[in-house]
């Protein structure tokens, strides 16, 4: 998780300088080793010079990276030198010191060496000496206290010529208020242990780690093929998140970058892999009751090594629904176009719009459904609709059902394994606001916390354009910018269409010109979800091309496509080159880590070039004409 970004507290003064004497020793300036709160002998925290609040209670946040990587994706090579990078935020410190030190062996081993590193984060560091028991023992620290907040410091490392076996780094950090007293101030400890090139650091899985994978609920009782996610650390070395992959037999793959995970006896699919997060899939004949969860790395070679078993329950079905944002919660559902279902502006660079009773349909996603017919193997990808095999269903908004004439489809999403998709007609009863969406499924509630808005009943009509607008065939509406007036139109063919002038955009599912954007509805009807915020020019130079294998997209450009009748676009973010997935109607900000659609879950296989661009090597099939 990336570190907080902290502003500069407002109370930093210019007269604050005068107290640079010493931030570590409040008022004297001097320093005493064994200070670093690591599990070493003697070594201490700081609270005895530093008072009145306990270890790592304070507002501020403290990381560490070993030539550029977590600790976890990190192990050492002898006589290499590597930069140790000390991170510390808190909006409320005036005054922040450090204090480093390493140990092997039982204690008290030396290992390596610590020196003053030739950068800007070094220039403010020394090293000192100190003994443990009978070993002489190096420290690092700060020359003099750094004012305000973020502060980095850099110490250069040189583990030994010869493995030293596991090596233990700790550091404290107090975050000073700057009065010279010895109350007031936060300390924080860290300590993380890494191991030798060549070793593997067994992974671990927290207490109540086992949860289904939309994470927000915290359900931690599975479903049979259910999608669920192993929290932890020291999964994999990896810094950034592996996508699953699709073994020989088309399903995906029970061992990514060298690590699986079994469920009882039988290994499950990994859907993705982080060095702190598995997401998998929970086999099908896993059982019903107490079940267990280990990840092993190292799988299929000779140097194993496992990590404890966790223990979870396993239910027939366990209903849950993806959520998209959890600011504010519970925005889960989508619009056939993509956008998402939630107030207008609740969510700051993303186009949200309420759904209307009686004329929006609208998509959720979820796990844990159980059973489908036909049935869906462990591992599948499925590339047809596959309804629920259950049948006592209700899909609730509050207290009002929806009724089963207005579902749409229920049952497996294709190009997905594990999950599940809801498509239903907002019922005509249903009043304007946010509603909470449930579902009852074999007498299983799903999870509270998403929720559907509805917007305030809206009557069709032609005339100005407006975001959220209906516009069924033969219709039009304008938008008016800068004395340049655009049209909107549905032809007689079902086409949306855009004019402006002698020039016409058109476009089956959805349309994109001149900063308008709309989509199909399933009822046949467009929606538009976007207008121009600015005078509208002509030229058509925003029509968005078709996504196609070997179309190269280069930062700044984006290609739409149709995935479950649902129109998606991919593109390349033009500052951070990201290669990324989502709506029209929201831009390219939502990118893998985002999780919202991500075209590489649907099916989508893309590879970056040496010059920033993207090439998409796969896209899924077109959808089929109902």
């Amino acid at each position: 998780m990336a570190s907080r970004m902290a502003r500069i507290s407002g109370f930093l003064v210019a007269g604050l300088a005068v107290f640079s004497a010493s931030a570590w020793g409040f008022s004297s300036g001097r320093f005493t080793t064994s200070e670093t709160g690591g599990p070493f002998p003697g070594e201490r925290d700081c609270t005895r010079c530093h008072q009145g609040s306990e270890v790592n209670s304070g507002s501020g946040t403290v990381g560490l990276t070993i030539a550029g990587v977590a600790p976890s994706g990190f192990s050492y090579t002898p006589g290499e030198t590597v930069a140790l990078v000390i991170s510390f935020t808190d909006a409320n410190a005036a005054l922040s010191g450090f204090q480093l030190t390493m140990r092997s062996g039982e204690g008290c081993g030396q290992p390596g060496s610590l020196a003053v590193a030739e950068s800007d984060a070094g220039a403010n560091v020394k090293v000192v000496e100190g003994t443990c028991g009978d070993s002489a023992i190096q420290w690092a620290t700060h020359t003099q206290p750094a004012i305000g907040s973020p502060a980095n410091w850099e110490v250069a490392w040189t583990p030994p010529a010869e493995d030293a076996g596991p090596v233990t780094i700790a550091f404290a950090v107090n975050g000073a208020n700057g009065d010279r007293n010895r109350t007031g101030d936060s300390i924080y400890t860290y300590s993380a242990t890494i191991e030798p090139a060549g070793q593997v650091s067994p992974p671990v899985i927290s207490d109540g780690g086992i949860l289904l994978a939309d994470v927000v609920s915290g359900t931690t009782t599975g479903a049979p093929n259910a999608v669920a996610v192993a929290q932890g650390s020291g999964f994999t070395e990896a810094t950034a998140p592996i996508q699953g992959q699709i073994d020989e037999s088309g399903k995906v793959s029970t061992v990514l970058d060298g690590t699986c995970l079994e469920v009882g006896q039988t290994r499950s699919p990994i859907i993705q892999l982080a060095a702190d997060e598995v997401t998998f899939q929970i086999p099908s004949d896993a059982g019903l009751g107490t079940a267990s969860a280990k990840v092993t790395r190292g799988c299929d070679t000779t140097e194993t090594v496992s990590s404890n078993t966790a223990m979870f329950e396993i239910a027939r079905v366990q209903p849950v629904f993806f959520q998209f944002s959890d600011d504010p919660a519970g925005i889960s559902a989508l619009h056939a176009d993509l956008t998402l279902v939630g107030e207008s502006g609740a969510l700051e660079g993303r186009t949200t719009r309420p759904a209307s009773a009686g004329q929006d349909f609208v998509t959720l996603f979820g796990t844990g459904f159980g059973p489908t017919n036909p049935e869906s193997e462990t591992g599948e990808i499925v590339t047809e609709p596959r309804p629920l095999a259950a049948t006592a269903m209700r899909p609730m908004l509050g207290e009002i059902e929806v009724p089963s004439e207005n579902i749409a489809y229920a049952g497996a999403a294709p190009n997905f394994a594990g999950v599940y998709q809801l498509t239903f007609l907002v019922p005509e009863n249903v009043p304007a606001g946010a509603h909470a969406m449930s579902v009852l499924l074999d007498g299983v509630t799903s999870a509270a916390g998403p929720q559907l808005w509805v917007a305030e009943p809206q009557e069709e009509a032609s005339g100005t354009c407006s975001v959220g607008l209906k516009v069924s065939t033969g219709d039009s509406c304008e938008v008016q910018s800068g004395g340049t007036s655009v049209t909107f139109e549905v032809n007689e063919q079902g086409q949306g269409c855009v004019v402006a002038g002698m020039e016409s955009t058109c476009g089956d599912t959805t349309v994109s010109a001149h900063e308008i954007e709309a989509g199909k509805d399933m009822d046949g009807r467009w929606t538009i979800s976007k207008l121009p915020a600015e005078p509208v020019s002509g030229g058509g130079e925003d029509e968005v091309q078709a996504c196609a294998v070997d179309l190269v997209i280069k930062p700044g450009e984006r290609c739409q496509t149709v995935i479950l009748g649902l129109v998606a676009f991919f593109g390349v973010d033009e500052e951070s080159g990201e290669a990324c997935a989502g709506a029209p109607s929201v831009g390219v900000t939502f990118c893998e880590d985002d999780g919202v659609l991500d075209l590489t879950a649907y099916g989508a296989e893309v590879a970056r070039n040496d010059d920033g661009s993207w090439t998409i090597k796969k896209l899924p099939p077109p959808p089929e004409d109902p």
